[in-house]
């Protein structure tokens, strides 16, 4: 079976000054399961060791039925870092494992307010962090 691939992990500045985002990038054909939650340690599954990503707040990203793409050669993960600042501190993204994904995403601020789209047309799933308290 083949299934969908996440080719890409992007750091972005968001539609306002308080906001960023990170973009996940598929490409391939069929549907992708996704979930997203708040957590105190971010382990990836299946582990008890905890991911090098660091925030005062962490958000996990799961994406099942899919693989991972060129950009993990020999399975390492992605570690992205914004420039300037940022309302993310950082982005830990592991490669695809029994066709599961998972991203973490480490904020600034310990009460983001969190927007994900799944809805683009583009094969992309965009998540924006706002840094404002509201």
């Amino acid at each position: 079976m083949v299934y969908p691939v996440l080719d890409a992990v992007t750091i972005g500045p968001g539609t306002d000054s308080e906001a960023d985002t990170v973009t996940l990038t598929f490409g391939g054909d069929g549907s992708i399961g996704w979930s997203a939650r708040f957590v105190d340690i971010a382990y990836r599954e299946g582990t008890d060791v905890p991911a090098p990503v660091s925030g005062k707040c962490l958000l996990q990203i799961d994406l099942s039925g899919v693989d991972t793409g060129d950009i993990w050669t020999g399975g390492s993960p992605v570690h992205l870092f914004p420039p300037g600042a940022s309302a993310i501190v950082e982005v830990f993204s592991y490669p695809s494992d029994n066709h599961l994904a998972q991203t973490f995403i480490g904020t600034r601020t310990s009460t983001p307010v969190i927007t994900i789209d799944a809805a683009d047309p583009t094969d992309t799933l965009t998540v924006t962090v706002d840094a404002a308290l509201r």
